[in-house]
């Protein structure tokens, strides 16, 4: 039988920048809710990486290209090997789908 998750009781949970919680997992892929606040270092990701605002705005920052600045119900994806970073001054509470841990590592933040 499937369990039930609550993205709002997740949510209360997420309490430093940054911070997430694995909302499901569909095959090698999760989704993650994930508190937006203040900046990320710029990095990049050897896969694809989705962003839907639930609550608030973000900004994301390329690189080579001009940034987007997403609010509540937008989304876009990264694409592999884009370096990014992403930024919400106010907060932001964000779903993120992506390969299962796919979380940048020391070495991929530049």
């Amino acid at each position: 039988m499937p369990n039930k998750t609550s993205i709002q009781e997740l949510a209360a949970h997420l309490t430093t920048p940054y911070s997430h919680l694995e909302l499901g997992q569909v095959n090698d892929h999760a989704a993650y809710v994930m508190n937006f606040k203040e900046s990320y270092p710029f990095h990049r990701h050897i896969q694809d990486e989705l962003y839907l605002v639930l609550e608030g705005t973000i900004t994301i920052r390329f690189r080579n290209g001009d940034p987007i600045v997403l609010k509540q119900g937008e989304s876009t994806v990264v694409r592999a090997y884009t370096t990014h970073s992403s930024e919400s001054l106010e907060g932001a509470l964000v779903l993120m789908v992506k390969p299962k841990e796919m979380f940048p590592h020391p070495s991929e933040v530049e």
